[in-house]
Formats: structure tokens, sequence, C-alpha cells
């Protein structure tokens, strides 16, 4: 060894090939299920986004109250929208800042009109089933029939 090569600073090889440059690919968007609302629409601000089943919950929970007495058409209605607002439901409470609040109190009240929908429509439905128990099919095509058993049984 000579005493040149031993005085002499270490400098580390320099390889251009290893250089590494940053990556641009121009601004960083968020994916599609995570953008906010446009302008003008409910929900929007701060970045949050609107509850993905909150309207059709309402929507569908406010129809199960009024269709409770078509014949099971309420009870379908309301069991729909009470699975799509629990859903909701969970959704935000794992992230509540990622959801607003407007969407949330939209889902809550689509499950509470869904369960009165859902109740109104089984009571409905119950009392159908005892009133075929009670007098019969017939009885329910023919209005003067029932109105003659109603008479017979001291009901009216």
């Amino acid at each position: 060894m000579s005493d040149e090569q031993g005085n002499q600073p270490f400098e580390p090889i320099k390889n251009e090939s290893e250089a590494v440059e940053p990556v641009n690919n121009g601004p960083v968007q968020p994916p599609p299920f995570q953008q906010p609302p446009p302008f003008g629409q409910f929900g929007g601000g701060m970045g949050q986004q609107n509850l993905p089943n909150a309207t059709i919950a309402l929507v569908l929970g406010i129809l199960s109250i009024p269709g409770c007495c078509c014949y099971g058409i309420g009870l379908v209605f309301g069991i729909i929208a009470w699975v799509l607002s629990n859903g909701d439901i969970k959704k935000y409470n794992l992230n509540p800042n990622a959801y607003s609040i407007s969407s949330y109190k939209n889902t809550k009240a689509g499950k509470i009109c869904a369960i009165i929908g859902v109740v109104l429509s089984a009571l409905y439905i119950a009392a159908l089933i005892i009133t075929i128990v009670v007098f019969g099919w017939a009885a329910l095509k023919d209005p003067q029939l029932m109105k003659e058993m109603l008479e017979q049984k001291g009901l009216q």
C-alpha cells in the first residue's frame, strides 16, 4: 500500500444506471367509489360521501307503510329497506368520517319506516288469515254472506 492511496478520502463509485428518479404519474386520484358527490348534491362536503343505499332505503321504507294494505307488498318493501339500512349503518359505524351525517339520518329514517311497515304488514296479514279461518274464503268474496255471518255471531 502506498501513502498516496491511504491519505486520500474514500469516494464511492457512482454508477449512473443505479440512480433512481421519482416517478411522477400526475395527481393522485382516489378510486371511483370514494369520490365525493358532485357539487349541488346532498351530503357532499369536506370530502364526505353519501351512504350507498341511504336514499333507496328511505324510499322503500316509506313505501312499506302504505303498502301494508296491499297483501304483502309492504312486507317485501319493508324487509328490503330494513336490510339495506342495516348494511349502511354498519358501514357508517366503521368509518363515520367518510360519510355525511345527512345520509346517515336518511338511513336511520328508512330503517324506522321499514320497521313500522313490516309490523303493520304483519298485523294486516295476521288479521287477514284470522278472518279467512273464522269466516272462510267465500265470506270474503261475497259481502252479503259476510254481513249475514256477522249478524249470526252477534257482531253487527
